[in-house]
């Protein structure tokens, strides 16, 4: 059973390398030498020269959130910076290597998006580009937050399980756990997605039920030991309606389980937030402590665990 370091030390991983290849696409561009003169944004951007100026405003926000550049009187200002990958030598054996190629692929796509936002190599469309999702949901690494979550909520034969955001390989590793006497009900926004799932499930018999609907529109209907959201609250934009909904279908003693690369338990995530943007969903990464906030100001108990940086539990009491 992985553990939740595995979650979290790969998280961090992908952040390293993200902001790699944010420095690459900053030489490759002649970003630099251009902010080497101190530029203004519009100057900036007319020398650059890249037609997707909406994209390069963001890069140059996310070289400001890593502290590579500055703005001072209106100027852009490079900040001397460096940056050295470590890992430590303990923790070589808990790297994944499969998302490392979707990853570099989504790298790839950033290049095209330069040119137009529409490219038609830019795959991270849920419905459009469902294969690509499916691909990056069958990495071990979503193998391995997927367990750490059955794991934390105490999932096993009879549970009942609600999986917001489900995608197309959850329902059959969740179907799975829960067996025959229990119960699993995933939504999506994707119907692509869902039929991938459903085709699965159907040649295994498993006991899973599968709902095209939008997070923000679930109502309370049944009760579940377990709402799980794994990297889905990165869409939503009203998270506290989707939050208190999807709570308030939890029995008493059930469990929230969230998966995410929070943006107060990791450093410099803003460099993945970058990359993930190309997905025009992409709202970015949660806030740990304003999940809790907002589930307080909705009026509910609960106590929290973190198995992990990345893994919030929320019981309800």
């Amino acid at each position: 059973m992985p553990s939740p370091e595995v979650v979290d030390v790969n998280i961090e991983h992908m952040i390293r390398i993200a902001i790699l290849h944010i420095i690459s696409l900053g030489t490759k561009h002649g970003i630099f030498s251009l902010l080497a003169r101190e530029p203004t944004l519009q100057e900036l951007l007319d020398a650059v020269g890249l037609p997707n100026r909406a994209l390069l405003v963001k890069f140059v926000s996310t070289l400001q959130d890593l502290s590579i550049v500055e703005v001072r009187k209106g100027r852009l200002h490079l900040n001397g910076f460096s940056y050295t990958l470590e890992v430590p030598p303990e923790k070589y054996d808990l790297l994944l290597p499969d998302w490392v190629p979707i990853h570099e692929e989504i790298y790839r796509m950033i290049d095209y998006a330069f040119i137009t936002p529409t490219h038609p190599h830019i795959l991270m469309d849920f419905d459009k580009d469902a294969d690509f999702w499916d691909m990056r949901m069958n990495t071990s690494f979503a193998s391995a937050y997927r367990e750490v979550m059955a794991d934390v909520a105490g999932l096993g034969p009879g549970s009942l399980v609600l999986d917001i955001g489900c995608g197309s390989v959850s329902p059959g590793f969740f179907g799975e756990v829960v067996g025959y006497d229990g119960l699993y009900l995933g939504l999506d926004y994707s119907p692509a997605l869902l039929e991938i799932a459903r085709s699965r499930v159907e040649e295994r018999g498993l006991s899973v039920f599968l709902k095209e609907l939008d997070a923000r529109l679930i109502r309370p209907v049944n009760e579940y030991d377990a709402v799980l959201m794994s990297f889905v609250l990165e869409y939503i934009s009203d998270t506290e309606k989707v939050l208190k909904n999807a709570f308030e279908t939890l029995k008493e003693g059930g469990k929230l389980v969230i998966v995410e690369p929070f943006k107060d338990a990791f450093e410099n995530v803003s460099a993945l937030e970058f990359f993930e943007a190309l997905n025009k969903d992409f709202t970015g990464f949660p806030v740990a402590s304003e999940i809790k906030k907002s589930l307080e100001e909705a009026g509910f108990d609960f106590k929290t665990e973190r198995p992990g940086r990345s893994v919030l539990v929320v019981e309800r009491l």
